[in-house]
């Protein structure tokens, strides 16, 4: 039996419009300003309608746009209403993040916010100031790193060059000008030098490899050489995950697009495991778990990362217990911040879930 009551239906979206509105607010969004939704013809239409009258009950201007599911994304089309837009609500899994046009938009002043997470997530993980404030602290602290380094106990042994690259705080809420954010998410992320990282990841059993819904049951180890993953060893697991990156037929699913640690102490690890009330968990809690650290294969060529990268292949490989330093310092060990972000550890009952 399910765990909840299912939130469908024609009447949802009267339950969605709170939980909207503060997601909204979180974001910042003023009477005087304007709201651009998009959605598609495939998604749950309870959802746009929920933002819109949100938006509408916090004296913003809004207006909802319905793209066809099955089409590119009409960025050139959309470019005059990116512009006129302070805040752009995206509902749709269509990449509007790799749209230059929006890029533009944010340039200029605009914020956007992508909320695609199945509903349970969102409520559960809704903007919270404490995540906001750990996750901006460590991307300020990213930002002035030259050379990033991932261990683990496991044999994890990686490292890379990110210096210039944008050091990227991602919490859930379009908050400042030229922020794009998806609801749901906390971490702080950014995109290695291409060709630079070099070294030896291994995934131990109970890590996640999220985008394949699958927790690893035996080691994987992966041997990293100018960036590209030249070797896949282990039992079924290294199997299953070189075969899923040969069937794109695409190098590029074989390079290390970008790397990532979670700052949320709400998230959970076992989320793709629940029987949740509506279908899709697990990506917003794998990547925004407390002190894990993500490495990514394939593209990191969307507009906020700016990489250089292009592969239909973002494949997250998630570590729980590994260590990371910044330089010389070690910020992250075992999980636990510590160094310059030994502040940003949780105290008390706030913790992983």
């Amino acid at each position: 039996m399910p765990y909840a009551r299912t939130r469908t239906g024609p009447l949802a979206a009267v339950d969605m419009v709170p939980l909207y509105r503060s997601q909204l607010e979180a974001c910042r969004l003023r009477p005087d300003e304007t709201c651009l939704i998009l959605t598609d013809t495939a998604y749950d239409p309870a959802a746009a309608s929920a933002c819109l009258r949100a938006a509408l009950d916090l004296g913003a201007t809004a207006v909802v746009t319905t793209l066809p599911t099955d089409q590119p994304f009409p960025g050139a089309y959309l470019a005059a209403a990116f512009r006129s837009s302070d805040l752009v609500v995206v509902l749709t899994p269509h990449r509007a993040h790799y749209d230059p046009h929006l890029r533009a938009a944010l340039d200029a002043g605009g914020r956007a916010l992508m909320a695609v997470q199945p509903p349970h997530v969102l409520r559960r993980l809704p903007a919270d100031a404490a995540v906001i404030e750990r996750t901006k602290a460590g991307a300020a602290r990213l930002a002035r790193a030259e050379t990033l380094t991932i261990t683990s106990p496991h044999g994890t042994d990686l490292r890379m060059r990110v210096a210039g690259r944008p050091a990227l705080a991602h919490y859930g809420a379009a908050d400042e000008p030229g922020h794009f954010d998806f609801w749901g998410g906390a971490m702080v992320e950014i995109a290695p030098l291409e060709g630079t990282v070099e070294g030896t990841l291994v995934l131990a059993r109970g890590d996640q490899v999220f985008h394949l819904g699958r927790f690893v049951d035996d080691s994987v180890r992966l041997t990293v050489t100018g960036g590209h993953v030249a070797a896949i060893e282990g039992g079924l697991d290294a199997t299953l995950l070189r075969r899923y990156l040969h069937d794109h037929r695409d190098p590029n699913a074989f390079r290390v697009g970008h790397v990532a640690w979670g700052t949320d102490h709400r998230a959970r690890w076992t989320a793709q495991l629940v029987q949740f009330p509506d279908a899709g968990a697990g990506n917003a809690d794998a990547e925004g778990y407390l002190g894990s650290v993500q490495v990514e294969l394939g593209c990191n060529d969307d507009q906020y990362f700016r990489g250089t990268i292009r592969s239909a292949v973002h494949l997250g490989l998630c570590l729980l217990d590994a260590s990371l330093a910044l330089d010389d310092e070690t910020v992250i060990e075992a999980g636990r911040f510590v160094g310059s972000l030994a502040g940003c550890q949780p105290r008390g009952g706030e913790g992983p879930s």
